[in-house]
């Protein structure tokens, strides 16, 4: 499965652009969280009672090595380690002008990855192996 058809499939179903933003953020955080647990199982859609469906927020979001290190989803066709490149790839076919400034707003909240660890107390070895393994990810 790759994020572009996820995108595709929201679009159809919210038959709204910003379904293309939802989903992007997601893939935006997946990558720059390493998260690589994000199979299809992990994304839903939600309808209300008039019939109209929406995608579900965000759920089963952790630090992930996943199966032999590969996002489950690809990213505009790359599993091992994509990054900015293939996100961008990504926004473009789906003709996102803010691709950017999301990347921008996940890595910020990411970036908090050190504080958020130390307030709830997460042993200094687990932090830093989640810290190195986040900082590899490509830009």
């Amino acid at each position: 499965m790759d994020y572009g058809h996820l995108m595709d499939c929201a679009f159809r179903l919210e038959k709204h652009v910003k379904a293309y933003e939802k989903c992007f953020k997601l893939a935006a955080f997946n990558v720059y969280s390493h998260n690589r647990d994000d199979h299809s199982k992990n994304f839903s859609f939600l309808m209300n009672a008039k019939g109209e469906w929406q995608f579900a927020p965000a759920y089963d979001l952790t630090f992930s090595y996943s199966g032999y290190g590969f996002h489950s989803t690809m990213i505009a066709g790359e599993s091992k380690n994509p990054g900015r490149k293939e996100l961008m790839k990504l926004a473009t076919h789906f003709g996102l002008k803010n691709a950017g400034s999301i990347i921008e707003e996940v890595q910020e909240a990411i970036s908090q990855w050190g504080a958020i660890a130390y307030e709830y107390g997460i042993t200094k070895e687990t932090k830093n192996n989640i810290q190195t393994a986040m900082d590899k990810i490509r830009d």
